[in-house]
């Protein structure tokens, strides 16, 4: 605003006045508005100073004048000469004059609107600049978001797999563990198997050999000790004539094949028999 100014005071004061009244209220508008807003104004109030003017008046300028221009305290003293009341003269040189005094007001004018033009194309530009690293640090943002989100989506995937390992994991080491356990129950369960048949069998041995002890005993102390080894002979006798029928049998029925389950349960059933 503060180059603005400055080429607005370059103008006669009535100038300013003129265009002033011509742009109107400036205030809310941005800079480059209020620069658009004089250049337009500049134009209409060239276009009404030139419209009265007669191309012989401006012409006989160039004779009289020559290239010689006013300062704008020149068009100032002039403008507070035309405002004293009286008659206008409207003989050919003062109308020269007249044109004179218009022409060097659209210079000022004009001089104005290139400063201006000049101004406005620059704040554009700025503008120009402005929004596009608007933009450009909008875009930013934006790709800043969009990598954030990306980055968040790839260590909640992360978190996510590390949590499905650890899970997986810890349910493997659990399965691992009740496998161990079952294992070490089995093994127990087996030992302890194993522990009540060596009992059992201990028992059954330790019982058959305490009823033959008692067995013999009783055949001792009641027929004596020769009866004792009769029996004992007898029953030698009976195991020798079991084996030798046994390899009999079994040589006999050689010829007829090797024997099933089925067929040995029957021979046991015979042998209980007899």
């Amino acid at each position: 605003m503060e180059e603005l100014n400055h080429h607005l005071h370059q103008l006669p004061d009535f100038l300013q006045a003129e265009l002033s009244a011509l742009v109107g209220d400036r205030y809310g508008l941005q800079y480059i508005d209020i620069t658009d807003r004089y250049i337009h104004a500049i134009n209409n109030l060239n276009a009404s100073k030139r419209a009265p003017l007669q191309q012989e008046h401006i012409d006989n300028v160039s004779f009289i004048f020559g290239d010689t221009h006013s300062t704008k305290e020149d068009l100032e003293l002039n403008a507070r000469l035309r405002a004293i009341p009286g008659i206008v003269p409207t003989d050919f040189y003062s109308m020269t004059i007249y044109a004179y005094f218009h022409m060097e007001s659209i210079r000022f004018l004009n001089e104005l609107k290139r400063n201006l033009e000049s101004l406005h194309a620059r704040i554009k530009e700025q503008h120009r600049q402005h929004f596009e690293r608007l933009a450009h640090e909008a875009a930013q943002r934006a790709q800043a978001e969009v990598d954030a989100a990306k980055r968040r989506a790839f260590e909640e995937a992360e978190r996510a797999r590390a949590e499905s390992e650890e899970a997986a994991r810890r349910i493997a080491q659990e399965q691992a563990a009740q496998q161990r356990a079952k294992e070490a129950a089995l093994q127990l369960a087996e030992r302890q198997i194993e522990e009540a048949e060596r009992a059992l069998t201990q028992r059954r041995e330790e019982e058959a050999r305490t009823r033959v002890a008692e067995s013999r005993y009783a055949v001792e102390v009641t027929f004596g000790s020769d009866a004792l080894r009769d029996v004992e002979g007898a029953i030698k006798v009976l195991k020798d004539s079991i084996e030798i029928a046994v390899t009999d049998f079994s040589n006999a029925m050689t010829a007829y094949g090797s024997l099933d389950v089925r067929q040995l349960e029957a021979i046991q059933s015979m042998n209980a028999a007899h």
